[in-house]
């Protein structure tokens, strides 16, 4: 296995690189609320944990590693105070740029690991419009999507796709400094205390991920103290193992990425 950095690299080196078969892989995270206990660095210390596990496996697979994203598309947090986002426009631009040079270099395949819920829809149509632009094949890998849907202790029915009780373990394997006490009666309002709290009741189709219908909310439509979930039981040891579970995953899809060929 190869694992290189973009960054580390001079520009005498990338004309040494087998280009045709060699990944390259883009990090996305955010800079986003994760409610009053997390930082808003949660996703881009997620994300960079993967990577960092996943180049101490031995992976029979070529890539190459470009620096972090870590502002992306999170203007659904903007009610609260720390969030930075890239407007949908700026973030397709970015990412697109992003991808002309990469197909300029002569590589063939991206990868994109992206943390971060809000960017889902945005790269999944940005990926069929870079083949189409650059002749670039690009795949997304949706790191917290894997960890939301692993979990053998995670909570029945009950939401937890931001700030809850995997992004919270996670934190605290990685960065346990950074999270601060939940306090007497915790955080979380699990639709509790939201705009919208009571039109989501007993909903089974219109809910905000997982449902049969999608719609446009923002945070405070679902939440008052930007957390959707419930973060009371996180710990460490969960959190290791989430994020082995999202590695263990990639290393079975990079495989078979590298096998595509046109």
């Amino acid at each position: 296995m190869t694992s290189l950095k973009w960054s580390e690299l001079t520009t005498k080196d990338f004309t040494r690189l087998e280009k045709d078969q060699m990944l390259v892989i883009l990090p996305i995270g955010s800079m986003e609320q994760h409610g009053p206990h997390l930082p808003v660095s949660t996703d881009a210390i997620g994300v960079n944990a993967v990577v960092d596990i996943l180049n101490e496996k031995k992976l029979d697979v070529e890539y190459l590693v470009l620096p972090t994203l870590w502002c992306s598309k999170s203007n659904e947090h903007l009610e609260f105070p720390g969030t930075i986002f890239l407007r949908r426009e700026t973030f397709s631009r970015v990412v697109e740029d992003i991808a002309a040079s990469i197909a300029r270099a002569g590589f063939k395949k991206l990868v994109v690991l992206n943390w971060h819920g809000g960017n889902v829809d945005l790269l999944s149509c940005l990926a069929r419009d870079i083949r189409q632009q650059f002749d670039l094949l690009t795949f997304i890998i949706d790191c917290y999507r894997i960890i939301s849907y692993k979990p053998a202790w995670a909570q029945p029915h009950h939401y937890n796709i931001h700030a809850g009780r995997d992004e919270t373990s996670a934190v605290l394997a990685l960065r346990p400094d950074l999270v601060k006490p939940l306090g007497e009666w915790g955080v979380g309002s699990d639709f509790g205390h939201g705009k919208m709290a009571d039109s989501f009741k007993g909903k089974k189709h219109v809910i905000p991920e997982g449902g049969s219908v999608s719609m446009g909310w923002v945070t405070v439509d679902l939440t008052d103290d930007g957390v959707v979930g419930d973060p009371s039981g996180a710990n460490r040891e969960e959190g290791r193992a989430s994020l082995e579970h999202v590695v263990v995953r990639i290393c079975e899809i990079l495989p078979e990425i590298a096998s595509f060929s046109f």
